[in-house]
């Protein structure tokens, strides 16, 4: 699975004033918000981030693993990683009166 096939997704990366991690996970983060990937698709791998992208395998697999803990993304073992479920916030009921 490629990350993309646009050109322009690698301009990203050259010598901005963010780390390259940070930068792997604000095109991830941006795939999502935009509803180009919906909830449960697939993320690239770590080696079709590196060929695609240009960066290191750990940078990509730090961009990963910080997108997991943030609950941006699920990653199984194994298997790969998918874009994380929206959470619905509670609804908030009112309480007028209990008597």
């Amino acid at each position: 699975m490629a990350v993309s096939g646009r050109k322009s997704d690698r301009a990203v990366f050259d010598d901005g004033p963010v780390p390259r991690y940070e930068a792997v996970k604000q095109f991830i983060r941006s795939r999502i918000e935009s509803g180009e990937w919906p909830p449960h698709h697939r993320v690239p791998s770590e080696n079709d981030i590196v060929a695609d992208l240009g960066v290191s395998r750990m940078t990509a697999n730090r961009a990963l693993r910080e997108l997991a803990s943030e609950g941006a993304i699920t990653r199984v073992q194994g298997v790969g990683s998918f874009v994380a479920a929206h959470k619905g916030s509670p609804a908030l009921h009112e309480v007028r009166n209990i008597a």
